[in-house]
């Protein structure tokens, strides 16, 4: 019995000491703990800030240009249907004048004239000459 006070005696200010220290220990690492994970917390909503903001310049920039694609689109359109109508404008006028300029073709006076015409003016480019 005297062996048990005597080992208690030198344990329990050995285990006090243990648990003390264990405790403070414990309380240290979770407070440390805490800062970590509140700078960690402010690193990524300073992260997610930068990549908020990164995201609106990567969404104006899209935007833009879309908007210049559809401009050219726009232009290009413009541009074919003005093309188009030009095109109709000249199918109509040869449809309209080609039977006529035929007709006046076939007809011997007007095609002497027309030749009498281009000898006067090749002859006039050879006198310059």
């Amino acid at each position: 019995m005297e062996f048990i006070k005597t080992l208690l005696i030198a344990c329990i200010p050995a285990i006090c000491t243990a648990v003390i220290t264990g405790f403070v220990t414990y309380f240290v690492a979770r407070k440390n703990a805490a800062a970590q994970i509140k700078v960690v917390e402010e690193q990524n909503k300073h992260d997610l800030e930068k990549l908020m903001k990164q995201h609106e310049i990567d969404i104006d920039a899209l935007n833009q240009k879309h908007e210049q694609e559809k401009e050219i689109l726009n232009i290009n359109h413009k541009n074919q249907l003005e093309l188009i109508s030009a095109q109709s404008s000249n199918d109509f006028a040869q449809s309209v004048f080609q039977p006529f300029i035929n007709e006046i073709a076939k007809d011997p006076t007007i095609k002497s004239q027309v030749m009498s015409g281009v000898r006067k003016s090749s002859k006039k480019k050879k006198g310059k000459r």
